[in-house]
């Protein structure tokens, strides 16, 4: 079957400086190695933004954390993958990596799961609650951008009745 993509993983660029701009707050602000936000289609679980490291390297570190967020759509918090027993046969948490992540799903407004936003750390740590509240904000700031984006895609194309305007600088 040759489906179509999902047109929200194929970002304007405007939308991806903006999540671009989301994961480097998250990292700065979290202190943290890696961040990535991913979208997903029924066929595609796509690491749109990255920080800390390159989109694929992140996707690979962060696979079996997004897999969890996304199946459970719950926030995922790992303050040292060697004793959580969900996390600690993962090899990116067996060679060191990663010791700790937080994750939040991406919800969109009608309910559907669309992606996660991870964050990790070679560190083990003990998340805070603000910082799982942080993350969660974030999140919604990733989901409003693709959702706006989503929308102008499908709006009609319409005169805006826009006319040229000149402007003069007078030096002074």
């Amino acid at each position: 079957m040759n489906r179509r993509p999902d047109p929200r993983l194929q970002l304007v660029p405007s939308t991806q400086e903006a999540l671009d701009r989301i994961t480097c707050v998250a990292g700065e602000t979290l202190d943290v190695d890696v961040v990535c936000a991913s979208l997903v289609d029924a066929d595609r679980n796509l690491v749109v933004s990255s920080y800390g490291q390159s989109a694929p390297a992140a996707l690979l570190l962060s696979h079996a954390f997004r897999k969890h967020v996304s199946a459970s759509r719950r926030p995922l918090v790992v303050a040292d993958g060697r004793s959580d027993p969900v996390m600690a046969h993962n090899p990116v948490v067996r060679d060191g990596t990663v010791r700790s992540c937080v994750g939040v799903p991406l919800g969109a407004a009608d309910g559907r799961a669309v992606g996660t936003l991870l964050a990790m750390d070679r560190r083990p740590r003990a998340w805070t609650t603000r910082q799982l509240v942080l993350l969660g904000e974030l999140a919604v700031a990733i989901v409003s951008e693709v959702e706006l984006e989503d929308v102008v895609r499908r709006a009609p194309p319409r005169d805006m009745g826009l006319k040229r305007m000149s402007v003069s600088v007078v030096p002074g």
